[in-house]
């Protein structure tokens, strides 16, 4: 397993472990089978001062190689640029370079001239070769290593331009240039750090529109307007921002009812209800990347016949749990993947969308599919944990669905510590047929996710599962130039997973900004992850 998909499981078992029951609030259906949510707030009017933002722990990290999780994603993405950017919708165009494809196995990145660091000196070549070969690197042992498995060479051609040759062709690395490993990092403050680089003590070094002013550990993370960026049309309006880790969601309801803080992308939805009733704040639904899976992760049990994990799904009441869980703010999944993930070739997603149909709950035909496959009885064993609220919801939840088409669901409760290593220690996992997950890609094309748990050998395949028609055409995508055709592949592969159910897609949840009715500006989708859009952050009237 890479250190990429470890980082993935310890970002989201944290974020698990703070979530709680959310009592039922807006009804599901308001947010149910609704792939076109707002992905911005309306423009700001003019500038304002210090901002005061929460995230939902410290942060650990600034530095991009070692960022996969909300805290250290969304105030990296303040403060730095990638060669690619990523817009509110999800559509992907120049950043800190023009990226085109030479020839389908050579990509050419022409810098944008007058870039330059907090510190005054010029981006060049050598800090985009830099960064990226950084993130290959086993002494720096980050999490993007395998973004760039079919890079054959990056090079400098010249103060501006660097070249990228490709073993095969790869129009999924270009996304990935829109995201934590397309972040460029001055070399010359990055050698000098050496390890301490991204830590309290090494801080970073950027070209974006926040540059890092102060970080005490524990407390908060101080960022201050570059007035110097590169580019005008986000010279960022607040002229500090103030990030905070705030953990528990009493003190979190308490701080933004007060203003004490301003505003927050929410990652914990058991206060989503009260805080749609502050008359000082309001809640934006926005488009996500993020999909609430149930893993199979053995595929030699019970679990192996795909006539059961089709009648698993039909036993689920989605409905009643995203209005539980997600309070309403998630949508039924047609596709494998959220829909705030069609970064390109929209049309073609939203119809293959609207020929799926919704995956309503459906007892006696999934009691049939369990009686053909003669798996009245048998066992399955799902792993829990009492001490993370919201794996253990959803997993009493398939427990009931189980139990009630006949076969016989145990479940197995292990610590928080125990929980993260079943994403990563095979051992973990024995005797466990399936658990669940919260999880995302780094850009938005439905692939990005797909590609790691349905694709034999990727980071977040436990099972072995294997279906050669998906490899193929998931590999296919991958090398294919054109976006319609590109999407079109998608979804294929998505439809046949929806088919196979290695993982079992249970809620595409909404991105919730909660923001101060005094600012506006800020995306309302998971574009905070990965671009610098907080610098539209400003004064709403």
């Amino acid at each position: 397993m890479t250190g990429r998909a470890r980082r993935v499981v310890i970002a989201l078992v944290a974020l698990l472990a703070l979530a709680a029951l959310a009592g039922c609030g807006r009804n599901a259906s308001a947010g149910v089978s609704n792939p076109t949510l707002a992905a911005g707030t309306t423009a700001a009017k003019g500038p304002t001062g210090t901002v005061a933002w929460a995230l939902y722990r410290d942060v650990n990290s600034l530095d991009p190689a070692h960022a996969f999780d909300y805290p250290e994603n969304t105030v990296i993405a303040s403060m730095c640029d990638a060669l690619q950017r990523q817009e509110p919708d999800g559509a992907i165009g120049p950043g800190l370079a023009k990226l085109t494809y030479r020839t389908p196995t050579e990509i050419v990145l022409a810098l944008h001239p007058g870039v330059r660091f907090w510190d005054g000196r010029p981006l060049t070549s050598a800090d985009v070769v830099y960064s990226l070969k950084r993130q290959t690197s086993p002494q720096v042992a980050g999490f993007y290593g395998t973004v760039f498995d079919r890079v054959k060479s990056i090079r400098a051609v010249g103060q501006l331009k660097v070249e990228i040759a490709l073993r095969r062709p790869d129009y999924w690395l270009a996304g990935e240039l829109s995201a934590m490993p397309g972040v460029i990092i001055e070399k010359h403050y990055a050698e000098q750090q050496g390890r301490a680089y991204g830590t309290p003590s090494g801080g970073a070094m950027c070209t974006g529109p926040f540059e890092l002013k102060q970080w005490k550990p524990g407390a908060e993370v101080d960022v201050v307007a570059n007035r110097h960026y590169w580019d005008p049309a986000l010279r960022p309006l607040a002229s500090e921002i103030r990030f905070e880790g705030i953990s528990d969601t009493a003190a979190l309801t308490a701080a933004l009812r007060t203003g004490a803080i301003d505003g927050t992308y929410l990652t914990d939805t058991s206060n989503l209800a009260e805080l749609r009733t502050l008359t000082n704040v309001r809640v934006y639904d926005g488009p996500s990347f993020d999909t609430d899976y149930f893993i199979v992760s053995d595929l030699k049990g019970v679990l192996g016949d795909v006539r059961v994990r089709r009648a698993l799904s039909l036993a689920f009441n989605r409905t009643g749990y995203i209005d539980t869980v997600y309070d309403g703010a998630a949508q039924i999944p047609r596709l494998s993947v959220n829909p705030g993930t069609w970064g390109f070739a929209r049309g073609a997603f939203r119809r293959a969308w609207d020929r799926q149909p919704i995956p309503h709950q459906n007892l006696a035909a999934a009691r049939r599919l369990i009686r053909a496959a003669g798996a009245n009885g048998k066992t399955i064993v799902i792993a829990t944990c009492s001490g993370l609220a919201s794996v253990a919801t959803e997993a009493n939840a398939w427990q009931a669905a189980a139990q009630s088409i006949g076969l016989d669901a145990q479940l197995h409760n292990v610590s928080p510590e125990d929980y993260i290593a079943l994403f990563t220690d095979p051992g973990a996992r024995k005797g466990i047929d399936a658990f669940s997950t919260t999880t995302y890609g780094d850009y938005a094309d439905p692939a990005a996710l797909d590609a790691t748990y349905a694709i034999p050998h990727q980071s977040q395949n436990f099972s072995g599962y294997s279906n050669p028609r998906i490899t193929d055409m998931l590999d296919s995508a991958r090398a294919e130039a054109n976006p319609r055709r590109r999407a079109e592949l998608d979804v294929a592969a998505e439809r046949l997973i929806m088919r196979d159910l290695p993982w079992i897609p249970v809620a595409d949840p909404d991105t919730l900004l909660v923001l101060n009715r005094r600012l506006t500006g800020a995306p309302s989708s998971f574009a905070y992850m990965q671009a610098p859009w907080l610098a539209r952050l400003g004064a709403a009237g």
